[in-house]
C-alpha cells in the first residue's frame, strides 16, 4: 500500500505537467448559462467614441475602410467626423475605394484631420479637388491585387480598420447581408474587406443589425475582429445596391462584345471546364451573353467564374452553366442573393483574388487561400 505521506515534490517535473502539481480537487463548475455568458463577453461597445478610445489610435496612424457600399458609404465619412470631433491629426486614410458620396472628406483634409490618402479609386468632387492640389502629399493609388499585396505583406500597415457590415453578432462574425430575413441592407461579399480585418492591429465591426450568435457562415470571422458598435445608419441602400446590372443596348459595345467572344472562341479558351472573369460594364455583360449561347450551342460548362460577380453570373450559375463562383464583390443584388441562398456561390478575400505575389501570400494568410490562388494560377482563362 502507498504511503499516505508520500512527498509528491520528489517526482521529476511534478510542477510542470497540466494540473500544475499534486491534484487537489476538482477546480468548480462554471455552470452558467450559454445566454448569461453571452451577455457578459460579447464585443460590443457602447459607442463609436468608445471603441476608438480602446483601439489605441493614435495622430500619424493608418485607418481604412471598404468600399463594398460603393456609393452609399456612410461609414467613413462618420468615422471620420468622430476623429476630427476627438482631436484626432495626421491620418493616413487607406480605403479600398473612395466614391463621390466621401466629397465631405474635403474638409477634414483642409483641417489636417487626414494628410495622407492610399487607396485602389477615386470618383466625384473629392477627386477633382484632390488633382487641383488639395493635399501636400501624392496620393498612392494601388490595384486591387496591388493593395491586397501591400496589406498581406504589411508595406501598408494598418492600425484600425473600421469596417461596415450590414449584419454582426455580439461576438463580430460578420456578415454583407443579413441571415435572417432583414434584407433591408445587403452588399453581398466582403472580400475586400476580409484582409483588412486580418492584418490590421485593430479591427472594429460597424453594423445596424447585430444578431444573434452565431452570424455563420461568415465574411469575418470574431477571431479577426476586436469590437462591434451599433449605429442606428450605415448606409443607403439604394447607393449601396441596386437591382440587376441592365444589359447595354449600344450598338457598338454589342460589337465589341460579339468580337471579343469570338476572339475567345478562336483562341480556344472556350472549352468544357473553362473559366472567366467578366466585369460589370456594358461590353462586359454582352460578352458574357454571347458566351453563354456559345455554351448552349456546344453543351459546355464553366468550371468557375471569379471576381467581381453580377446577377447575369449568378443566373448562368442557377442554369447550370456555371458550376461554381468565386466573389470577390458583388456587383448588384441578384449577385448578393445568390450569395446568400447557393452553396456554391463562395466568398473570397482579395489577396486570393488578385494578389500578385504568392510569396508574401503564403507566408502571411490562410493555407487554404494559399491553396485555392495556386489552383486559379494554374487554371484560369480570364476573358
Amino acid at each position: 500500500m502507498a504511503e499516505k505521506n508520500f512527498d509528491f515534490a520528489q517526482i521529476p517535473h511534478i510542477g510542470e505537467i497540466a494540473c500544475n502539481g499534486e491534484f487537489k480537487a476538482a477546480k468548480p463548475r462554471n455552470t452558467a448559462t450559454f445566454a448569461e455568458k453571452f451577455g457578459e463577453k460579447n464585443k460590443v461597445v457602447d459607442s463609436l467614441e468608445t471603441a476608438i478610445k480602446l483601439s489605441g489610435l493614435k495622430d500619424g496612424d493608418t485607418i481604412s475602410f471598404h468600399h463594398h457600399f460603393r456609393n452609399g458609404d456612410h461609414i467613413i465619412n462618420q468615422v471620420v467626423a468622430k476623429l476630427a470631433e476627438m482631436g484626432f491629426k495626421n491620418l493616413t486614410l487607406a480605403s479600398s475605394s473612395l466614391a463621390a458620396v466621401h466629397a465631405p472628406l474635403i474638409e477634414y483634409i483642409e483641417q489636417g484631420v487626414i494628410t495622407h490618402i492610399e487607396t485602389s479609386g477615386m470618383r466625384g468632387e473629392l477627386a477633382e479637388r484632390i488633382s487641383r492640389g488639395l493635399m501636400d502629399f501624392p496620393v498612392v493609388f494601388r490595384s486591387h491585387g496591388g493593395r491586397a499585396e501591400a496589406v498581406a505583406s504589411g508595406e501598408l500597415h494598418i492600425n484600425v480598420a473600421f469596417l461596415g457590415a450590414p449584419s454582426c453578432d455580439p461576438f463580430g462574425n460578420a456578415n454583407g447581408y443579413s441571415r435572417d430575413d432583414d434584407d433591408s441592407i445587403m452588399c453581398g461579399s466582403l472580400g475586400y474587406a476580409r484582409p483588412d480585418a486580418h492584418m490590421a492591429d485593430t479591427t472594429i465591426i460597424i453594423t445596424n443589425n447585430l444578431v444573434k450568435f452565431p452570424n455563420t457562415p461568415c465574411a469575418i470571422p470574431e477571431s479577426d475582429v476586436d469590437y462591434v458598435v451599433v449605429v442606428d445608419d450605415i448606409g443607403d441602400p439604394k447607393g449601396i445596391m441596386g437591382g440587376a446590372t441592365r444589359y447595354t443596348k449600344n450598338p457598338k459595345e454589342l460589337i465589341i462584345a460579339k468580337t471579343a467572344a469570338e476572339v475567345v472562341k478562336a483562341a480556344g479558351y472556350v472549352y468544357d471546364g473553362f473559366s472567366m472573369q467578366m466585369g460589370s460594364g456594358g461590353a462586359s455583360l454582352a460578352t458574357a451573353r454571347y458566351l453563354r449561347q456559345m455554351m448552349l450551342d456546344e453543351g459546355i460548362k464553366c468550371r468557375f467564374a471569379l471576381g467581381g460577380i453580377t446577377g447575369q453570373i449568378a443566373a448562368m450559375h442557377e442554369e447550370g452553366l456555371v458550376e461554381k463562383i468565386l466573389d470577390v464583390q458583388s456587383f448588384d443584388l441578384d449577385a448578393a442573393m445568390s450569395l446568400k441562398k447557393n452553396h456554391f456561390h463562395q466568398q473570397i478575400d482579395s489577396p486570393t483574388y488578385a494578389s500578385y505575389r504568392e510569396s508574401q501570400l503564403s507566408t502571411s494568410w490562410t493555407s487554404s487561400s494559399c491553396l485555392l490562388w495556386k489552383w486559379i494560377q494554374t487554371s484560369t482563362s480570364t476573358c
